[in-house]
């Protein structure tokens, strides 16, 4: 399931075209980056998760198992061009990953990164799907 999460929540991102307009989806990467050399730029990454069975799970048979998936996926935004231009991407962010089925956004933060001389803003998203085994 984390694959999913992670592939859904990119998908979600790299086909708005307002918010490619604005970070190339070439910027727009899964997982974390030791150096980030174009700005601006979105990392998408997993912060939690859970994961649970449904009423015989346990003892069902292959092909009729259905469980929860719970993850809490991290979107990360780098800027150098100031905290509005910042803040109109994570505008798009928001109404890119709101239109898909089962995120809810929990946290919001923003910050400002000495070492990479850049606006930072962090965003936590839930990601819930149900998969059949």
């Amino acid at each position: 399931m984390s694959e999913i999460a992670y592939s859904s929540t990119r998908l979600l991102l790299t086909q708005k075209a307002a918010l490619v307009a604005l970070v190339p989806s070439s910027n727009i990467r899964i997982g974390y980056m030791k150096e980030i050399n174009d700005f601006p730029c979105i990392t998408i990454s997993q912060t939690g998760g859970s994961s649970y069975g449904y009423l015989g799970y346990r003892t069902s048979a292959a092909g009729s198992k259905q469980r929860r998936e719970d993850r809490t996926m991290q979107i990360d935004i780098y800027s150098r061009s100031g905290l509005l231009n910042l803040q109109q991407i994570a505008d798009e962010v928001e109404l890119a990953l709101i239109s898909g089925t089962g995120f809810r956004k929990n946290n919001d933060n923003d910050t400002y990164e000495t070492g990479l001389n850049a606006n930072r803003k962090i965003q936590t998203w839930s990601f819930w799907g149900m998969i059949d085994d």
